[in-house]
């Protein structure tokens, strides 16, 4: 019934509109009917995956080296000649499903989604769109190109954050200041980004008809359950229950390091060890290791990130020109993650590989939905955030049977975690409370200056144990180094409901692996066809941050790092 499509992204990225253009035609002549309504989202959703897996693995390319002229080449003409015909012709067979009236099977949470999609589109918005996307690119090139002098050899500025680490407080310092001063180097080019991405996203929210830029960010991330005013209650939850919590956490630091101070390299190291974090030499074999890990945990599982070795879908390699960061990115046509990062000490396994392979476990677990819109972008950012940081606490419990640590070095990796899963509560807040600022002063917020001094003053809230003093200006350009701010505003208190629920996940898989385990996975598998709080609850979970709810996740943790601790 339909002409056939492309079978893999390569082909298509060859196309140009003119070929493109006429299977969106082909949608749009069919008048939809419940008896074919399956077909045509069938073919919608092939081809949206060809467009979205296009965008996405040269996404992939361009940030595994950020030199590559030609990989740039390649994205702007996609984004030139592609990305803006694509959203408009997407938008119109939107708007052909949606006055339909159908409303195909397991596809309701979708179609509210899709309702507020066709709501927030504006064709005038488009160029809006691919210009912000550029702007991205260049945010990266210019961090990705960041290289330092270090012991005479030039490095990548990211192979000095082991050197953070150190047990040698001198050493750590001097990595940390040679670090910071390289920052400080691109601040004002990185200002004028920032400059301009927020004059952009303010037009954009004013050509949808939205009075600020909030509230039209918040339809478009699909936030139908909580509220700007829930976040701030929760930022106010977090000061008064874990705030307390980090402060002694970090006291405790600052005594088993014999400091009179904490500042800013000693936050890193590991204050219950001399030894230097174990470098890792051998990343294939370390992620021969993990897929072992995981097919401890479930069989399954291991056969996920087995099928991911294969396929190469990892790069976790150090080198230059490699952008910052870490992510899962989905390569939909051929339904498989990619993850991509810097695997540098053992330090790294659980916020990188762990947290990344839980986003990966989530696409293997979705993909037997048979349409696009089921998946990906749908699920909301909150859960999938619950995937990740699950795989943190319940990857972590078996590093020692996996063979990548030892139990000496497990036990510090589990305390150092748990006690960053509180740090970063405040840390997340912070980052939250400062956007909610920015987007509520724009024209503030268009005063880097004024930037600055506002993630300073936020800073000293939630993280009131550093002692900054003579590293003002260090401090103040901390947001610049956070990439959501910049490439996804908004999505950042996701991380902190997330990791509520990613520590009800571990308390009830420490409780009865198998059912907790079920829970979980029961809950992936049903990608973007529940809401959010309905897939918290099918996993065993509760959604929000509530004083109470923080307080009893709070005690989970301080009780098992008294575990922990017992048997050092």
């Amino acid at each position: 019934m339909y002409t056939a499509l492309p079978q893999t992204s390569a082909e298509f990225e060859q196309l140009g509109w003119a070929e493109i253009d006429p299977w969106y035609r082909e949608l749009l002549a069919v008048q939809l009917t419940a008896t074919n309504v399956e077909s045509w989202l069938r073919q919608w959703s092939q081809l949206t995956a060809l467009v979205d897996e296009t965008n996405n693995w040269l996404h992939i390319l361009t940030t595994r080296d950020t030199a590559n002229e030609s990989y740039a080449q390649r994205r702007a003409c996609f984004l030139d000649g592609l990305f803006g015909p694509f959203q408009s012709a997407d938008q119109q067979v939107k708007t052909h499903l949606l006055a339909s009236g159908l409303e195909p099977a397991g596809f309701a949470i979708p179609l509210r989604k899709l309702r507020v999609d066709s709501e927030l589109f504006r064709e005038e918005n488009v160029p809006l769109l691919n210009h912000g996307d550029k702007l991205v690119d260049e945010y990266f090139s210019i961090n990705g190109a960041q290289s330092v002098l270090w012991e005479g050899r030039d490095v990548a500025i990211s192979q000095l954050l082991p050197e953070m680490q150190s047990p040698d407080r001198t050493r750590r310092e001097r990595a940390w200041r040679t670090y910071s001063e390289r920052k400080l180097q691109d601040r004002e080019t990185l200002n004028e980004v920032w400059v301009k991405l927020l004059r952009l996203r303010l037009q954009m929210a004013q050509n949808a008809g939205f009075a600020d830029y909030r509230s039209y960010r918040w339809k478009q991330l699909y936030r139908f359950d909580y509220t700007s005013e829930d976040c701030k209650a929760l930022h106010e939850a977090v000061r008064q229950v874990v705030v307390p919590v980090a402060n002694q956490i970090a006291d405790k630091r600052r005594h088993l390091l014999g400091l009179e101070v904490l500042r800013p390299w000693d936050v890193d190291v590991d204050p219950r060890s001399d030894k230097e974090p174990r470098i890792i030499e051998d990343v294939a074999a370390v992620l021969e290791q993990c897929a072992g890990l995981f097919t401890q945990v479930d069989p399954a599982l291991g056969d996920y990130v087995a099928t991911m070795i294969d396929e190469n879908c990892f790069d976790l390699e150090e080198r230059e020109h490699k952008a910052p960061g870490g992510y899962c990115d989905i390569l939909e046509v051929r339904q498989l993650p990619f993850i991509f990062g810097e695997l540098q000490t053992i330090n790294d396994l659980v916020d990188l590989v762990f947290h990344e392979t839980g986003h990966a476990l989530q696409t293997f677990e979705a993909r037997h939905l048979p349409y696009l819109h089921q998946r990906v972008n749908y699920i909301p950012i909150e859960f999938s955030e619950v995937a990740s940081m699950s795989m943190e606490y319940i990857g972590s419990e078996k590093m020692v049977a996996a063979g990548l640590l030892t139990n000496d070095e497990a036990r510090s990796i589990r305390i150092s975690h748990l006690e960053n899963s509180l740090l970063t509560l405040t840390r997340v807040i912070q980052g939250d409370a400062f956007q909610h600022w920015m987007y509520e002063n724009p024209e503030l917020a268009q005063d880097p200056e004024q930037v600055s001094q506002k993630w300073a003053e936020l800073a000293r809230l939630y993280q009131p144990y550093i002692d900054w003093t003579g590293c003002e200006e260090v401090l103040k350009i901390g947001w610049q180094k956070i990439p959501h701010f910049v490439v996804v505003p908004f999505y950042y208190v996701e991380y902190v409901y997330a990791r509520i629920g990613a520590l009800q996940v571990w308390r009830n898989y420490l409780a009865d692996p198998a059912a907790g385990l079920r829970q979980y996975r029961s809950a992936l598998s049903l990608g973007a066809t529940r809401s959010c709080p309905e897939l918290f609850e099918v996993a065993g979970t509760k959604f929000g941050g509530d004083v109470a709810t923080l307080q009893d996740i709070v005690r989970s943790v301080i009780g098992k790092l008294a575990e922990l601790e017992s048997s050092l």
